[in-house]
């Protein structure tokens, strides 16, 4: 696996593949690998690159004590950008959605196409008006850092539940649950970062690639609420449900993602 260095950084990433880069973005917690099978897919006409994001793989994770933000894990993809070239598409799933907007709306690169996978840019609630909708989301994962940070075991069932559905983390593979739960203080940080962010109508407006969400129609309908709100605010967004997919869809529905 090919590491970056960037200054005293450095970021992990796969890269396989010849043609237009197609830079993919994972989820919270995962890797690049996460993308695997949608890269088998890409690689035939596309350069798949598909970064760890900070914390996971070889990736610097942000240094302690500072505030923890989305902006951090941009600057290493900005410079990734730089070393690989820009992409013709930019596509990302769940907090990796959340890095993509922010990175697309900081314009720092150019982007040729967004393709957003039930990103989890829970803020758009506020950005919507819904203050309710929004600190109900809020009281939610509020308890489950708490409960992470308290050393709560298997705390992060909260958050996997919040999003693929009640008794989803009781019905997953020992292995699985059992990784996710490794991993649930680096999720926590995700989610801090996920909350800090702000978002403006008017700089969603400004957006001018293309930009698609979709979501899957077994998932909660806050995904599609989120995904609607950002297909309605971009001047070239559309909005996609897929028949028989939830939040793990670019696993489970590789063969439908497009390519």
């Amino acid at each position: 696996m090919p590491t970056l260095a960037i200054g005293d950084r450095r970021l992990s990433y796969e890269d396989h593949g010849a043609g237009p880069v197609a830079l993919l973005i994972h989820g919270s917690p995962g890797n690049g690998k996460a993308w695997a099978k949608v890269g088998e897919r890409l690689a035939g006409r596309h350069r798949v690159v598909a970064p760890d994001l900070p914390g996971y793989g070889e990736t610097t994770p942000q240094a302690p004590g500072q505030p923890l933000d989305v902006a951090y894990a941009c600057e290493l993809l900005e410079a990734l950008v730089r070393h690989v070239g820009e992409p013709a598409v930019l596509a990302a799933h769940s907090y990796g959605g959340v890095v993509a907007l922010r990175l697309a709306l900081r314009a720092r690169v150019r982007i040729g196409a967004l393709a957003l996978f039930e990103p989890v840019a829970v803020n758009l609630l506020a950005m919507d008006g819904d203050a309710a909708a929004h600190a109900a989301v809020r009281s939610v994962f509020d308890g489950y850092v708490a409960r992470v940070e308290s050393g709560e075991d298997r705390a992060v069932r909260t958050m996997v539940d919040f999003w693929f559905g009640e008794g989803a983390f009781a019905g997953m593979p020992d292995p699985l649950a059992a990784y996710l739960t490794r991993e649930a203080a680096t999720n926590v940080r995700d989610v801090r970062a996920t909350f800090g962010e702000a978002y403006s109508a008017g700089a969603f407006r400004d957006l001018p690639m293309p930009v698609v969400t979709v979501v899957g129609d077994r998932s909660p309908p806050i995904t599609h609420r989120i995904g609607r709100l950002i297909a309605e605010h971009v001047p070239r967004g559309s909005f996609r449900t897929l028949a028989g997919a939830n939040h793990a869809m670019t696993t489970t529905h590789a063969d439908a993602m497009p390519r």
